[in-house]
């Protein structure tokens, strides 16, 4: 089941008020999106056995730090006993807070129970009116305590009520988020794919190559996606900006060197050649920057044969950079393109 349709169980289970499944449910999403601090909050709305929720936060919260576990048991507590704290009879003169400390399951079933009590105080059949009036005032004050802990209980129910449902409506929203991102995403790379597709193949096949590897969970296939992105770069400069033989001037007079292993120079000098003037293209060449020092760094990780160590977040933030860059590149020599054409009319 994915986090969609976890969302629509929640909703089902709060508008049919089986709050113990929509906890359930709440419970299952938040594991399944990482959300580890609600995964311990609703841990705690099922347990009311401490040894018993004590096992399950040591296993949800094993991979963090002991710094990390701390806040997440101190910060739970907290909102979990705020949310379970309601006003209870007294002495008779003045109210008291208390802390129901059952379980969602329980709740709901201390309320049928104190139901029950109440209707099991029914008047015997056959007493006379000063018996009744009598067994009447004496019940009085128990059915009120009794009344009083059922609208306790019921008070907490609906605030868990309320956090499942603010809880989907939350998880929603970021799910609809990430869908309308990972959809530009999408169009972004058909659009980067096409262009070179038609003008260099060879840079094509390796952004096909870069994209199959990004769902990996293999460091071995992290490692050979920042390969990859290396390659592409190499070769997407060889294609926009092919290696001079000789010294070449550039655009800030000096002459330089850009042969075939100065790619990332020859790059850098393509962008500013094709740049203008505006905030538009600093933003421009500073992610050529940025995406020079990566491969920079990529290349002297390969030097030192530590590839294998990336990590899957390194590996997407290269590929995405590299998307990036080159739909800003595209723009940049269509517009161009599309003026020269203006021109020549």
């Amino acid at each position: 089941m994915n986090e969609a349709e976890l969302v629509e169980r929640v909703y089902d289970h709060v508008e049919s008020g089986d709050v113990d499944k929509a906890v359930f449910a709440c419970l299952r999403l938040a594991r399944k999106i990482g959300d580890t601090f609600n995964a311990i909050m609703f841990l705690r709305e099922l347990n009311a056995d401490k040894e018993q929720f004590a096992d399950q936060f040591f296993h949800e919260t094993e991979k963090l730090n002991k710094e990390a576990r701390s806040f997440l048991w101190e910060r739970t507590a907290k909102r979990w006993i705020a949310e379970r704290t309601v006003r209870s009879p007294g002495d008779g003169n003045s109210d008291e807070s208390k802390v129901l400390d059952m379980g969602v399951g329980d709740l709901s079933r201390e309320v049928d129970q104190l139901e029950k009590a109440i209707q099991d105080m029914a008047l015997p059949e056959g007493m006379g009116a000063y018996d009744v009036a009598a067994f009447t005032d004496q019940l009085s004050v128990p059915k009120a305590l009794l009344r009083h802990k059922i609208h306790m209980c019921n008070t907490v129910v609906e605030r868990i009520r309320a956090r499942c449902l603010d809880y989907a409506t939350r998880t929603e929203r970021v799910l609809k988020t990430a869908a309308d991102a990972t959809g530009y995403l999408g169009e972004l790379q058909v659009e980067v794919n096409s262009y070179y597709a038609e003008r260099c193949p060879d840079a094509y096949a390796k952004l096909i190559k870069a994209g199959s590897l990004i769902g990996s969970s293999d460091t071995e296939d992290h490692a050979l996606l920042l390969a990859t992105i290396r390659r592409a770069v190499h070769v997407i400069a060889d294609y926009h900006f092919p290696p001079k033989e000789t010294p070449y001037l550039c655009l800030d007079g000096k002459e330089r060197h850009l042969g075939a292993e100065q790619y990332l120079n020859r790059l850098q000098e393509f962008c500013r050649s094709i740049g203008g003037d505006g905030s538009s293209n600093s933003l421009f060449l500073a992610e050529m920057d940025y995406l020079a020092a990566f491969v920079r760094r990529l290349h002297e990780s390969a030097s030192k044969g530590v590839h294998a160590e990336v990590t899957s977040a390194e590996a997407k933030q290269g590929l995405l950079g590299l998307y990036m860059f080159l739909a800003n590149l595209i723009a940049k020599l269509e517009s161009s393109e599309g003026e020269a054409s203006k021109s020549s009319d």
